[in-house]
């Protein structure tokens, strides 16, 4: 009889107790968990009620922290008691700073910098702008991770991964990037290196989990190919399903128009054709099921099969049907349907965009002067938040209240209620933009008409984690052949190396003996829910994740897919980053399961609907999770504000 392995051996072979950082830092202070999870811990950094902020220290650089991030503890814990009802507590004051500015924006992500941007433009160079953000750390999802080996830094992103969108960029949003110096077309030509690892005869692959498909086993190639599916560990009738799913052009609907096919693929999901008009083995609908979690953030059972048409899954090819787009994503079988926009990845994600941004507004704090060294730049954060700046940007500062500021004819029309450090303190404006969640806004403005409440609470934004391990090397995924695998049964359902993109003086690792960042991704979901459901689900569970979880999760997966390779994740684990957001990416209309509102009454149009001397702004305000949805929506707001 085998030795069975006890709970501490296998902890102990996956490396759990070795020296990697499991710790939240804050400030160069070292907290467990459970403690940095209060604001307690960054009101201990000033003890003496002095005023002094994390971020006002020279040495505060959190692109350089690991361990739990994205909405990392100490971010969100006093908007959970906000929403309940329960907070402020009783009898807690405001203080009062003094402080009035022309504007105060609620939220530092590219949506919040950039309305802050717009606004500058527009009123003069004298305008005096507050930016609060609840984070350590400025760009909202365009997070960027640091990891430093040697000496050498190398750089990947924390949320935000790429400047691309379904349209083309409206003026408005390539303006703003022009005069950022960002020619996404040219930088591409430039600097991005798409062919580096198919030149090492790396390529993509598949790894099936025991638990779904009772092995363990890592298959290089495409699905449609003969050595692939002759390895793969799947029964011979499953095979033949893949090899006719993927190469055979078989019309699933004869005899309907394809006008007609359409509106019956808009109205079951992609799961619901594999099984009932396909016919597939369950265990195939098991391999396909998570590949709809990078666009939509759900699997296939919570995606129209027309809308996972024009991104090529197979299945379709034999229906015919004529050109058009899908309805979830403007996106058509020859591309998106306006054309789509450019592409272009800078090393850290589109967190190169919020440091153009805050180099723009704020240039003490951010050094050099191009698109290129922005990418290396040592960020200053103790000159975010200077009385003598005309734009000043306060993190870790949650809002819980924007209201009518004071009486009469008094010039400060909004007053703004923050949490910061365990304290509550009030600033006023003449204007706000509230860039923060379209959940949020409800709470901090309770005075919104009840309908504009409830279209603000009906989109749920998409959970995810962008998990990043820090590997000595990556011999093991050059011995196997692979660069990107797709894990339809794991718990992260892909892992890819890090792009390659040499930027100015950044340089990727280009041999496989030397360090290198891998990322993972992981979509919580619960299949069979609708899709909202399913996003509140992986919220509550992300929330009650832990990062010693999530570190045995990430060791245990990557051991058993890399370790015919020879990777041991005790030894080549260095340093791991959980980005961790259960407040993800903006809300998509679903055709399955949300109405088809009439022009301006979609909950989103609705939303976003100027208050007085409060405008929104957000890629929630778009219905839209990219880049140039957030601009577009900071320069409506903006322009919404100043015109009346």
């Amino acid at each position: 009889m085998a030795d069975v392995e006890t709970l501490s051996e296998r902890l102990r072979r996956l490396g759990m107790g070795r020296p990697i950082t499991r710790r939240d830092f804050i400030d160069g202070i070292a907290v467990s968990a459970g403690l940095a999870a209060s604001s307690r811990v960054l009101a201990a950094v000033d003890p003496e009620g002095a005023g002094t902020a994390p971020q006002d220290r020279r040495d505060y650089y959190p692109p350089s922290l690991t361990g739990m991030r994205g909405s990392h503890p100490g971010s969100f814990e006093a908007a959970h008691p906000l929403r309940d009802g329960t907070y402020p507590k009783s009898g807690a004051k405001p203080i009062e700073t003094g402080e009035d500015y022309d504007l105060i924006v609620v939220g530092a992500g590219v949506s919040g910098l950039a309305a802050a941007y717009f606004y500058r433009a527009k009123a003069g160079a004298g305008a005096r702008v507050l930016i609060l953000d609840n984070h350590d750390d400025f760009g909202g999802h365009a997070k960027r991770n640091e990891f430093e080996f040697g000496g050498k830094i190398q750089l990947i992103n924390g949320g935000t991964l790429g400047i691309d969108s379904p349209r083309p960029y409206s003026t408005v949003a390539a303006g703003l990037l022009a005069a950022l110096g960002i020619d996404p077309a040219a930088l591409a030509a430039h600097y991005a290196d798409r062919g580096f690892y198919p030149s090492l005869g790396l390529g993509s692959g598949v790894f099936f989990d025991k638990e779904t498909f009772c092995a363990d086993r890592l298959v290089k190639g495409k699905l449609s190919s003969a050595e692939f599916l002759e390895h793969a560990p799947l029964s011979e009738a499953a095979r033949r399903d893949v090899r006719r799913l993927e190469t055979e052009p078989i019309d699933y609907l004869p005899g309907l128009s394809s006008s007609e096919k359409k509106a019956r693929l808009s109205r079951i999901s992609y799961r619901d054709y594999l099984r009932d008009l396909v016919k597939v083995e369950a265990s195939v609908i098991a391999l396909y099921q998570s590949r709809t979690h990078g666009e939509w953030g759900v699997g296939i059972d919570a995606v129209s099969a027309l809308d996972v048409w024009p991104f090529g899954l197979p299945g379709l090819q034999g229906l015919k049907l004529d050109p058009g787009s899908a309805p979830h994503m403007g996106y058509t079988a020859a591309g998106y349907a306006d054309g789509g926009s450019y592409k272009f990845h800078f090393p850290d994600g589109n967190a190169s965009i919020a440091r153009l941004l805050v180099r723009s507004l704020v240039p003490q704090a951010v050094p050099g002067g191009t698109v290129e060294d922005v990418v290396t730049a040592r960020i200053d954060y103790s000159r975010l938040d200077r009385s003598d700046h005309a734009i000043r940007v306060r993190l870790g500062s949650l809002a819980v209240s924007a209201g009518n500021g004071g009486p009469g004819a008094s010039p400060v029309a909004v007053e703004v209620v923050y949490s910061r450090m365990d304290r509550l303190y009030t600033v006023g404006a003449k204007h706000c933009v509230l860039a923060c969640w379209n959940m949020m806004i409800p709470y901090l403005c309770p005075q919104l008409p009840q309908r504009q409440k409830e279209a603000l609470h009906y989109s749920v934004k998409v959970p995810l984690v962008y998990t990043n391990v820090a590997l000595s090397n990556w011999r093991a995924f050059h011995a196997l052949g692979v660069s990107a695998i797709h894990c339809p049964g794991s718990y992260h359902s892909s892992v890819r190396l890090n792009p390659v993109t040499d930027i100015g003086s950044y340089r990727s690792p280009r041999s496989p003996d030397e360090p290198i960042v891998v990322r993972m991704v992981r979509t919580p979901f619960l299949p069979g829910l609708p899709e909202r459901d399913q996003h509140r689900a992986g919220r509550a569970e992300l929330l009650g994740t832990s990062f010693a979880t999530f570190e045995e999760k990430i060791r245990d997966q990557l051991g058993r897919m890399f370790g015919p390779g020879g990777f041991d994740p005790a030894r080549d684990i260095t340093a791991i980053t959980v980005n961790r957001w259960p407040h993800g990416y903006a809300y998509e209309y679903n055709p399955l399961f949300d109405p088809d509102w009439p022009e301006g009454e979609a909950p989103h149009q609705v939303g976003r609907a100027r208050f007085g001397p409060i405008a929104i702004a957000n890629s929630d305000a778009a219905a839209a999770a990219y880049t140039d949805a957030a601009i577009d929506q900071a320069h409506r707001a903006v322009e919404e504000l100043l015109a009346g």
